[in-house]
């Protein structure tokens, strides 16, 4: 990816950040807070806001990141982060705005937005959600135009219009955003949280209603389900973990006969270990990008993600409360032996760390706000980034 040279002194600031982050990590260790599980993650949040906006970290990741805010903000709001979360929300649209630029999947600093790698695939789904969660209807009346500009631009950059399904024709920036992302699961579970957000709030006319018609789950079951699972991507039948876990997280899906087969496959087949939730349970090189390849080998494979072990053990509670229960457990003895919420594990459930240690996993996640509701709130329903339609409800969870 081409850097603009506008964005280039912020990336450059970046770099030398995260190398002085890097020393600092690999002389003195990384920041390990105090107490109980829950003390340690509310320390983690709080670490992530510098006062004007939710980083996704308070190290490498010290910035505002869309996808990280906007996935987190359901749980943030319930756990009394309301109005940083809508100051956060508001401080993106000024910047955004004010540049003249798209919702990007990074404001970087100084105020410079950008994507990493391509174009996001899932920034504005993933943003009209975190203002539905915020009650943020005042921001999308001030910014209405270009909001509206921006779902005209999405539609017309991301959906194939003969089939509603993300163009297989382009790549995205996705979660996984250091590998190759087409026309994959993932990216077609944002088009219809898109769709469904739209239709349910009412803020914008929806050029997406006509390849739903009001069943936002229907084209994924219809082209990525196979039997008891989703398939990561069109015209590839292997499994990955996000493309098991998204379609519930966000709401499309909410029928208990398709979450219920999807999750017990990925603890069957290995994405549970050591932890919830592995992308893939075994790397598949071709597919990262070019730098990620030679210099962060399986950042983002076979390697363990809190940030989807969280969300995974949010909806599997709803259809499997043991199993749930037994792997929170696991979870929280990890980040009381640490004293931090890692963003990424290894093989053997410890911070990973690149081949050549050029780069460490990050601490302090604000996505930890996700495991920490699911603590705090474990009887009743998952804070998802839309109600889901045939509403996972606390029924299985007082069982």
């Amino acid at each position: 990816m081409a850097i603009a040279p506008w964005i280039a002194p912020a990336v450059l600031a970046e770099y030398m950040h995260n190398a002085g982050v890097r020393l600092r990590r690999q002389f003195r260790g990384h920041t390990r807070h105090e107490g109980d599980a829950m003390a340690i993650m509310r320390a983690c949040i709080d670490a992530c806001w510098n006062g004007t906006t939710f980083t996704a970290s308070p190290g490498h990741f010290d910035m505002f990141w869309t996808r990280d805010l906007s996935f987190s903000a359901p749980s943030l709001v319930r756990l009394g982060h309301g109005t940083r979360v809508r100051d956060s929300l508001a401080y993106a649209l000024d910047v955004w705005e004010r540049r003249a630029s798209h919702i990007t999947t990074t404001i970087h600093y100084f105020d410079r937005p950008g994507d990493v790698y391509e174009y996001g695939v899932d920034s504005l789904p993933l943003f009209l959600a975190a203002l539905r969660a915020a009650d943020a209807t005042d921001l999308v009346e001030r910014h209405r135009p270009w909001l509206a500009s921006q779902v005209a631009h999405f539609h017309d950059r991301v959906v194939d219009p003969a089939t509603g399904l993300v163009r297989a024709d382009r790549k995205f920036s996705a979660h996984r955003d250091t590998v190759v992302n087409r026309s994959n699961a993932y990216g077609n579970t944002m088009v219809a949280l898109l769709a469904k957000t739209v239709a349910e709030t009412g803020w914008f006319e929806s050029p997406f209603e006509r390849y739903f018609d009001g069943d936002y789950g229907r084209l994924l079951l219809d082209h990525f389900w196979v039997d008891d699972h989703f398939r990561d991507a069109l015209g590839d039948d292997t499994v990955s973990g996000e493309a098991n876990v998204w379609p519930f997280y966000t709401g499309v899906i909410g029928d208990p006969a398709v979450i219920a087969p999807a999750l017990a496959y990925l603890d069957e087949h290995g994405f549970c270990d050591p932890y919830p939730l592995r992308y893939e349970t075994s790397r598949r090189p071709e597919r990262e990008v070019w730098l990620t390849r030679h210099v962060l080998p399986d950042y983002q494979g076979s390697t363990v993600w809190t940030s989807l072990g969280a969300m995974y053990l949010q909806v599997l509670r709803t259809v499997d409360p043991v199993l749930a229960a037994r792997e929170t457990v696991r979870y929280v003895e990890w980040i009381e032996r640490d004293g931090t919420y890692w963003e990424v594990m290894d093989a053997r459930g410890q911070n990973w760390v690149s081949p050549r240690w050029i780069m460490i996993g990050e601490e302090s996640m604000l996505w930890s706000s996700i495991f920490l509701d699911h603590l705090v709130d474990a009887a009743v329903e998952p804070a998802l980034l839309s109600p889901a339609p045939l509403g996972i409800t606390g029924e299985v969870l007082a069982a």
